[in-house]
């Protein structure tokens, strides 16, 4: 047994051993679940098809361990920034701030709670959907945050409620010098038949010691529910970041998902949904932009197990210096599930000539009635178009700046929420060739 992995162990057998007392039976369970799974897989590594393209040994060779909670009034200037107007949660380091959250504005049909609070208040509705779509099993990432499982939100949308405005949750790393912090919130989803809701996830920091978000969301939809998931990872490039959705879609349901990875040395972002009900959609978009030599690994599975389900994915990649991405999308449609639609594309713009990325979509059709297609572009700036804006007396620099954005901005384009659009746009400017400057002023 390595030592990074012995860490994460007594870590969570400490974390553990200290709640025991005042947890119930069924989540010393899942907890133990969780550590038991750790236990039994260890850490990946680039053996693991999974995680060929992405080494995760620079991250669990070091010593990230949870921190109590401590005064945080002094990133309120940052939470601001970063928030939209309306209700919001906040975590610094992984602990609710109750200081920096408001839930003014809250849609009556909605209820947003700590998770640590909705263990004590809603346990019976938690108990029956909390770590029952993502699965200790899956890896040991997932594992080590069920190990842990006691921070997050619980977000509950009643059947036939409408949202007017999206629900936020805001972590925030506080950079503290010489702490390797680590974080590990749990989301939980459940949206009512007939409702829709919107979800802004933010995840930021502020520059100093290097931080570990350790993040697991799950989503199920009743029967015609509707859900937009918004994720802005902007953390700063000493962090890790690793990250995964799960939803499990009803009866004509729809998730409309808008992924930015932005920030991290190393960031990991997996989306998982299942159709569990005919006639079902998923909308996946998504766009990752690295520099320097940051790592940015993107990884779909759509699992069309019931007839007549949509699905549409679009992930694109600028990457610069000596940056590195991945994509990995699978869409697997089951025997049964009969006129399956489904798209898949990403597409992938090197900026620099040690800029690298992998990508490989992948389809699995074992039904016989189904539309599907996937695809996937790796290329550089078209000199057609950069010396057509040349020629018009814009400098090469701007020029090069006008064709990354205007290939980037189909993505950011798909945001329905302005002011969060505009605020990713605000982001990417700071990230292009030559945007240094702007970003600073950010």
């Amino acid at each position: 047994m390595s030592a990074g992995l012995q860490h994460y162990l007594d870590v969570a057998q400490r974390f553990q051993a200290e709640r025991m007392a005042d947890s119930p039976l069924w989540l010393r369970g899942l907890r133990e679940d969780g550590l038991a799974q750790l236990s039994r897989q260890g850490f990946p590594t680039t053996r693991n098809e999974d995680w060929k393209y992405t080494d995760v040994a620079p991250l669990v060779s070091r010593p990230f361990a949870p921190v109590e909670a401590r005064r945080v009034a002094e990133f309120q200037a940052r939470v601001d920034q970063l928030a939209l107007p309306g209700p919001r949660l906040v975590f610094v380091d992984g602990r609710h701030s109750p200081e920096l959250s408001s839930l003014e504005g809250l849609y009556e049909g909605v209820t947003v709670k700590p998770l640590r609070q909705a263990l004590r208040e809603d346990a019976e509705a938690l108990q029956a959907v909390l770590g029952q779509r993502a699965r200790a099993e899956t890896h040991s990432f997932i594992a080590l945050n069920a190990a842990l499982l006691e921070e997050g939100a619980f977000v509950n949308v009643r059947a036939g409620a409408a949202a007017p405005s999206p629900v936020q949750l805001v972590f925030l790393a506080s950079g503290a010098t010489g702490a390797s912090v680590l974080a590990s919130p749990r989301i939980l989803v459940v949206a009512g038949a007939n409702s829709e809701a919107a979800l802004v996830e933010v995840y930021a920091g502020v520059e100093g010691g290097a931080s570990f978000t350790n993040a697991v969301t799950e989503v199920v939809l009743g029967e015609n529910a509707r859900l937009h998931h918004y994720k802005l990872q902007v953390e700063p490039e000493a962090a890790f970041h690793l990250a995964s959705l799960h939803a499990e879609q009803a009866r004509d349901s729809r998730l409309v998902s808008h992924a930015f990875a932005l920030g991290a040395t190393l960031a990991r972002n997996e989306v998982r949904s299942v159709f569990a009900g005919e006639g079902g959609e998923c909308v996946l978009n998504g766009l990752y932009v690295g520099r320097g030599t940051q790592h940015l690994d993107n990884r779909t599975d759509l699992d069309h197990a019931m007839p007549r389900c949509t699905s549409r994915e679009l992930y694109k990649g600028v990457l610069d210096g000596k940056a590195r991405g991945t994509f990995h999308g699978r869409v697997l449609v089951r025997q049964d599930a009969q006129r399956t639609d489904a798209s898949q594309t990403n597409r992938n713009l090197l900026l620099s000539e040690e800029a690298l990325v992998d990508t490989r979509p992948q389809l699995e059709i074992l039904a016989d009635d189904v539309k599907c297609a996937h695809g996937a572009a790796v290329g550089r700036l078209d000199e057609q178009a950069l010396f057509y804006l040349r020629a018009r007396g814009i400098p090469r620099a701007e020029a090069e700046r006008l064709l990354t954005y205007a290939f980037a901005s189909e993505v950011v384009g798909a945001v329905t929420l302005e002011p969060l659009r505009a605020r990713v746009e605000q982001l990417l400017s700071g990230r292009l060739p030559g945007g240094a400057r702007r970003e600073g002023q950010a």
